[in-house]
């Protein structure tokens, strides 16, 4: 008698989590199918990682609100950015291997050009 009990209770445990899963997988299937469905996706921070699980690009907000792309070489070091100053010019910065501003190219409201860092070989 108490094995079948036992039998009975892992039946209900076991059905229990057959529902449970069912539910989530019908609540992923709908969100996923949302998603794909919508026009706009809104975030303040997207991360694209590598194969290896480093971060090699950022898309995401400036402390001033104005949007920025960050890239990131596979040794995880900053090698490019673009956003804007907190004048509301854009800026390029390029950094070398190891993550040092080596050319900054700045271009203003107005039209002027800015390029600091630019060596001719």
């Amino acid at each position: 008698m108490k094995d079948l009990t036992r039998v009975a209770m892992a039946m209900t445990i076991y059905r229990t989590w057959l529902t449970a899963l069912t539910i989530l997988w019908v609540v992923t299937a709908m969100s996923i199918i949302a998603l794909m469905r919508a026009e706009t996706l809104r975030v303040r921070r997207v991360e694209v990682m590598n194969s290896r699980g480093k971060t090699v690009a950022v898309l995401g907000v400036s402390p001033r609100d104005g949007g920025v792309l960050l890239l990131y070489d596979g040794n995880g070091s900053l090698r490019a950015a673009i956003g804007l100053t907190t004048k509301g010019d854009v800026a390029i910065d390029l950094n070398d291997g190891s993550g040092r501003p080596k050319v900054t190219i700045q271009v203003g409201n107005d039209g002027s050009v800015t390029m600091k860092g630019l060596k001719g070989r």
